[in-house]
C-alpha cells in the first residue's frame, strides 16, 4: 500500500472514531436525568455548530474526490443505520455529499469538453 493510500485510510479511521466519539457524547449526555434542561439546549446548539461545520468542509475540500465523497455519504448512512446520527442529520449530509459529488462531476465534464 502507498504512503498516499496508507495515510488516507488512516485519516479515515480517525474520521469514524472522532464521530463515533462525538455522536456518542451529543446523544447520552443530554438524556442523563441528572443533566439541567439548560445544558440540553448547549448541547443542540454544538450538534447544529457540527453540522454546519462539517457541512461547510465538503464544500471547502476540492481535493476530495468522488470515490472519497460516496465513501463519506456510505458512512454517514452506516453510522445512522447504528443510530450514531440522527435520521434527519443523515438526510442533510446525503443532500449536501449528493449535490457536492454532483458539482464535481459536471467539473470534470466541463473540464474534458
Amino acid at each position: 500500500m502507498s504512503d498516499y493510500a496508507r495515510s488516507g485510510f488512516r485519516d479515515a479511521i480517525e474520521g469514524v472514531v472522532a464521530g463515533i466519539i462525538l455522536s456518542t457524547i451529543l446523544g447520552v449526555i443530554p438524556k442523563l436525568p441528572s443533566v439541567p434542561s439548560y445544558y440540553v439546549g448547549i448541547f443542540q446548539l454544538i450538534e447544529v455548530v457540527n453540522l454546519l461545520g462539517s457541512i461547510l468542509l465538503v464544500f471547502a475540500m476540492e481535493s476530495w474526490g468522488a470515490w472519497y465523497l460516496i465513501g463519506w455519504i456510505c458512512g454517514m448512512w452506516i453510522m445512522s443505520s447504528a443510530g450514531l446520527v440522527e435520521s434527519w442529520l443523515f438526510t442533510i449530509y446525503a443532500i449536501v455529499g449528493v449535490l457536492v459529488l454532483i458539482g464535481k462531476v459536471l467539473q470534470k465534464a466541463k473540464d474534458w469538453i
